[in-house]
């Protein structure tokens, strides 16, 4: 091997073994904001019964900067479910109340429309939902929601919350892991250096 090359070659590995690393780092810290966000509704959130309002199905275009100084990169598009619901945000059912002190049929509901915005307007809530519970939901439907005082406008099914689970996360951080060992390890062997 040349040996001109080979420092150069141990500088990629190390390089590598340092961009495995910031992945393993951004999936743990993905991990860490979800954990997080879900710990808040479930220490501190409300319950409430929400009634489906309407359906809509959305997009979000994400723009990709091309590699090459021509290129005008490239588009991705992802499908966006969601329902528009009234609810309580301000309901004084604690998410850790529910069910044990409280059943479901004596969740607050949201009062009947009144024709005046801004009061109609303080019950409503946007719910970005996966495809199976848009297809699934039906205007009119009463579906069990918790919000927290500060995201009072964006309720969450109290399944998807009892349902969470990080594990998902686990093989993402432990295959960086694994991959920032190897490259580090072959970036700091001698024979790079010495032959």
């Amino acid at each position: 091997m040349n040996a001109r090359a080979r420092p150069w070659i141990g500088l990629c590995f190390k390089l590598m073994a340092a961009l495995a690393l910031i992945i393993a780092f951004v999936f743990f810290m993905r991990m860490q904001e979800e954990q997080s966000a879900n710990d808040k509704l479930r220490n501190q959130g409300v319950v409430s019964r929400a009634q489906v309002v309407d359906k809509a199905k959305d997009s979000l275009t994400t723009q990709h900067s091309g590699l090459r100084r021509r290129s005008s990169g490239y588009t991705t598009e992802t499908d966006l479910w969601v329902l528009t619901v009234r609810h309580v945000p301000k309901s004084t059912v604690a998410y850790a109340d529910y069910p044990a002190k409280v059943k479901e049929s004596d969740l607050p509901t949201a009062p009947a429309l009144t024709g005046d915005p801004m009061t109609d307007s303080a019950h409503q809530g946007i719910m970005w939902v996966s495809q199976e519970v848009y297809d699934a939901a039906k205007v009119g439907d009463m579906l069990t929601v918790v919000n927290t005082p500060w995201d009072s406008e964006s309720p969450v099914l109290v399944t998807e919350v009892e349902a969470f689970d990080p594990s998902p996360f686990y093989p993402g951080i432990a295959v960086s892991l694994i991959l920032a060992a190897v490259f580090a390890g072959i970036g700091w062997r001698r024979r790079w250096w010495h032959g």
